[in-house]
This record gives structure tokens, sequence and C-alpha cells, in this order.
């Protein structure tokens, strides 16, 4: 669900208005944006392209995948005015720590500020963590490389 919270808050940051998360779901899984387990019926992580097809095709954001994704290209995607939901360890919420990897959760990087990036992150435990800023270096040791942008 972090792909759906990353979407409520571009559409909310751009446009001031956004359906509920469960409709979005609806929408991305309608666009095979999401697939569910056959063994549990619990929901895959989000699949990029799909996902992108159903924000440009429902919602007025224009939205590109990155598969691969370095860090001099997220921030000349920032520099260009465009938000991107990018890949992360879920640990970045706890940045003091060691990176124990690199992606598998999404958060939302909305602007930088020299070497700092400002992201949203939906499973911040903490007021600082939601809202969270990180220097460009720690940032790169949980970005997974990948993600999608939108403007």
């Amino acid at each position: 669900m972090c792909g759906i919270a990353c979407l409520r808050m571009a559409l909310l940051a751009r446009t001031g208005n956004a359906p509920t998360m469960f409709e979005l779901l609806d929408g991305a899984r309608k666009y095979g944006a999401y697939t569910e387990d056959a063994d549990t019926d619990a929901i895959r992580g989000l699949i990029y392209a799909p996902f992108v097809q159903y924000v440009r095709d429902v919602h007025p954001l224009d939205a590109e995948v990155h598969r691969t994704l370095t860090v001099p290209d997220l921030l000349a995607l920032l520099d260009d005015g465009r938000i991107v939901m990018a890949s992360v360890h879920k640990e970045i919420r706890r940045p003091e720590n060691p990176a124990p990897g690199k992606g598998g959760h999404l958060v939302l990087v909305t602007g930088r500020q020299g070497d700092t990036v400002h992201f949203r992150n939906p499973s911040g435990h903490t007021p600082q963590a939601r809202a969270a800023s990180l220097p460009v270096a720690t940032f790169a040791d949980f970005f997974g490389g990948r993600g999608a942008s939108l403007t």
C-alpha cells in the first residue's frame, strides 16, 4: 500500500484532491498494478508499468517508470519539478542505523535543497520519519535505484 499512499500524497500535493486509498487501490488493481498471492490472498508489491498507465489514464498526472534510476538522475528529476516515488529499504525511517538493504518500500521524494532530499514516508513511525529530510549520501544507502516520477 505504500505506492497507493504515495500516489494519494502526490494527488493531494498537485491538485488538492484525491480519492480514498481503497478507491486508488481498486483502480490500480484493475490495471494490473497489484496482484494477489494465490496462496495467501496477500497483495504483492507494486508493478510499475501498469501503475504508471493507470495514473496516466485516470488521474491528472503525467507518470514515467524509471527501471534504472541513479541518484544524479533522481536529483535531476526533482530539479525539473517532478516528484519521485523512489524504492528504498523500509528502514530508511531509522537512518541513524546502517542500511540493511536497498529497495522494497516506496517513499515520495518531493524535492531537494542542495545535497539534502525531502520525502514523505507512508510508514514513518514518528513525525520526523513521515516528513523526512536526509543528506543525499544517506538516502543513497537505502535507495534501490528504481521508481516512478510524477508531475
